[in-house]
């Protein structure tokens, strides 16, 4: 098990709380600015870094959904209000949920990637991510316009901090994996919204049309005009989203 660093936002006694799981090669710092908003309407937001990323340890070297679930256990609450997941940490979050580590009152995946058919995929896009993200705040922009340069200069920090041989071995070591079947079982078990952009290389359109079917329409939110991190691109909506699962009033 591996202590993890944990980011915190708000006050340790806020009637609210926000669990955030990062995506691959990304840290804590990348929710940001969805969590100083929270934080200002009187949420406490706990953001970890996870095992190898940010500023935790990578441990005994074992990135396996166990060992990287088993970080979490130890370092956050279990039932918080709302836990988010962001693309793998979506993953991790719906994986979570279902084994019963983590019980929240709702659940928010973001882009999550709840599918890879082989190992071949991930290994690809990090190797590419490796080879080709842009190391200036200004190059980080350019290709995420929506960003912020708060956004932008986390994303910098992680990519310093993170070692891609770990990410691999996290990302394409854990694959294949295929959580789809799991989707209405997940949305019977606690209020849950996906919330999506509308042009996903990971949710990609016969998923999202899988979806439709099997979870209620409040469930599904496909949001035009954004990229894969929609609380970068489209902050105010996406805490919106937050703020009235927390109050139990999305689904009303």
């Amino acid at each position: 098990m591996v202590a993890l660093n944990v980011m915190r936002w708000g006050d340790q006694g806020a009637e609210r709380t926000l669990v955030c799981l990062h995506g691959i090669t990304a840290n804590g710092g990348a929710m940001c600015e969805p969590a100083r908003r929270l934080a200002d309407k009187g949420w406490l937001v706990l953001a970890t870094d996870m095992r190898g990323h940010g500023e935790s340890g990578r441990g005994n070297g074992d990135f396996s959904f166990d060992a990287l679930l088993s970080d979490f256990q130890e370092s956050l609450p279990a039932e918080p209000d709302v836990l988010l997941g962001h693309s793998f940490g979506g993953t991790l979050a719906q994986l979570g949920v279902l084994r019963g580590l983590f019980k929240p009152g709702a659940l928010v995946l973001e882009d999550p990637v709840s599918v890879f058919e082989d190992k071949e995929t991930p290994l690809s896009m990090l190797n590419w991510d490796e080879a080709n993200m842009p190391t200036t705040i200004e190059g980080i922009r350019e290709l995420n316009p929506g960003w912020s340069a708060l956004d932008a200069a986390w994303k910098l920090v992680s990519l310093q901090q993170i070692d891609f041989d770990d990410a691999r071995a996290a990302f394409a070591g854990n694959a294949p994996w295929d959580l789809r079947p799991d989707a209405a079982k997940i949305a019977r078990m606690l209020p849950t919204v996906w919330v999506l952009p509308d042009v996903s290389r990971f949710v990609p359109e016969a998923d999202v049309a899988r979806l439709r079917n099997e979870v209620d329409e409040r469930s599904l939110v496909v949001m035009p005009g954004v990229g894969h991190s929609v609380h970068r691109d489209a902050t105010d909506a996406f805490v919106d989203i937050v703020l009235r699962l927390g109050e139990g009033t999305w689904f009303s």
